[in-house]
C-alpha cells in the first residue's frame, strides 16, 4: 500500500486515550504491514489558553513524561513523530497543516482519540485498496459506524444497529471490536457523509484537493466542508466517490469516555479559549460562503 499517515491530535486529558489508540493500533498491525507504509503524527496541545496549569491537580510535567513514554510503543510504525505544541493549533489546525503539506505524497487517516476500531481494519483496507484504485485515484474510504443521532447517518450505519432499539449513546464500543472479515461489502457513495476522525482514509491523490480555507477554523465545520466540497467537485467533472465498508464498524466511545470525563472536570482546569470555537454560527456562514464561492469557480 501506498505511504499512509495517521493524524492524531489530543489535550492532556485525552492521555489515556492516546495510550489506548497507540495499544489498538499495535494490535492491528499484527494483521499488516504497518512498518512498510504507515507512519503518526501525534501533537499533544499544551497551551496554557486552553489548561490553567497553575491550578491543576497533576503537574504538567506528567503529562510531558507519559507521551514520551508511550512514543516507546511505537515500533511498528514506518516513522514517528510526537509533538508538544503550546501554539493553540487546535485540531482544525493540525489537519490543514497536514493536508497543507502534503501534495500527493501520502494517504492520510484521520482519528480522534476517542473512537474504538477492530483489530482487523488496516488489514481491511489494504486487502480493499488495490481494488478501489483500478476504478478512481480521488477517493476516500470510510468504516462503518452503527448508529447516529438521526437517519442522515444511516448510510454510513450498520443495519443491525438502525433497526435495534439502543441509542447510540448506550453502545458498548468494545464489543464492537471485532470486523467480519468474510462478509466485508463496498457501498460506493457519491452524497458523502463522515466525520472526520473516524478512522477516514483519504487517497493520496484525493489529499491534493484538501485544501481548506483559513477562515474555516473548528473541526466539525472543516468535516462539512470537506464533505460538501467533494460533492461541488464531483459536479465538475472529478470523481471522488466515498466507499464505505460494510461490516467493518468503528464507534466513539460515548458510554465510557463520554460519561466519565473526569480528568479535565476534576484533576485539569479547561477552559475553551480558542478563537475559532467562538460564534460558530458566524463560522458556518464562513462554510457556506466558500462553498458557494467553489460552486462559482
Amino acid at each position: 500500500m501506498k505511504k499512509t499517515k495517521i493524524i492524531y491530535y489530543i489535550f492532556p486529558f485525552h492521555i489515556d486515550l492516546l495510550e489506548k489508540t497507540i495499544y489498538q493500533l499495535k494490535r492491528a498491525a499484527n494483521y499488516s504491514n504497518t512498518k512498510d507504509y504507515l507512519s503518526i503524527e501525534v501533537v499533544l496541545d499544551m497551551s496554557e489558553k486552553n489548561i490553567d496549569w497553575s491550578n491543576c491537580k497533576i503537574p504538567k510535567q506528567y503529562f510531558i513524561d507519559k507521551f514520551k513514554y508511550i512514543e516507546t510503543y511505537c515500533d511498528f510504525f514506518e516513522s514517528v513523530n510526537f509533538e508538544l505544541n503550546d501554539q493553540l493549533l487546535g485540531s482544525g489546525g493540525q489537519h490543514r497543516r497536514t493536508y497543507d503539506n502534503n501534495n500527493g505524497e501520502y494517504n492520510i487517516i484521520a482519528l480522534d482519540p476517542d473512537i474504538c476500531f477492530p483489530v482487523e481494519i488496516l488489514y481491511v483496507l489494504e486487502n480493499i485498496i488495490p481494488s478501489i484504485e483500478k476504478q478512481s485515484s480521488t477517493y476516500m474510504i470510510t468504516p462503518q459506524i452503527p448508529k447516529w443521532w438521526d437517519s442522515s447517518w444511516d448510510i454510513i450505519s450498520n443495519e443491525q444497529y438502525i433497526k435495534s432499539p439502543i441509542k447510540f449513546d448506550d453502545i458498548n464500543p468494545f464489543k464492537l471490536d471485532k470486523c467480519d472479515v468474510e462478509n466485508i461489502g463496498l457501498i460506493k457513495n457519491y452524497n458523502h457523509k463522515f466525520a472526520g476522525g473516524w478512522f477516514n482514509f483519504y487517497s493520496a491523490e484525493l489529499t491534493k484537493l484538501m485544501k481548506i480555507p483559513k477562515n474555516i477554523g473548528i473541526f466539525h465545520h472543516q468535516d462539512f466542508y470537506l464533505q460538501e466540497m467533494f460533492k461541488i467537485l464531483n459536479q465538475k467533472e472529478h470523481d471522488i466517490p466515498q466507499y464505505i465498508i460494510q461490516n467493518c464498524l468503528v464507534f466513539e466511545d460515548r458510554k465510557y469516555y463520554h460519561e466519565n470525563e473526569f480528568l479535565h472536570k476534576k484533576y485539569l482546569p479547561y477552559q475553551i479559549n480558542r478563537p475559532h470555537m467562538e460564534g460558530p454560527e458566524n463560522i458556518y456562514k464562513e462554510v457556506i460562503k466558500e462553498l458557494n464561492k467553489l460552486k462559482n469557480e
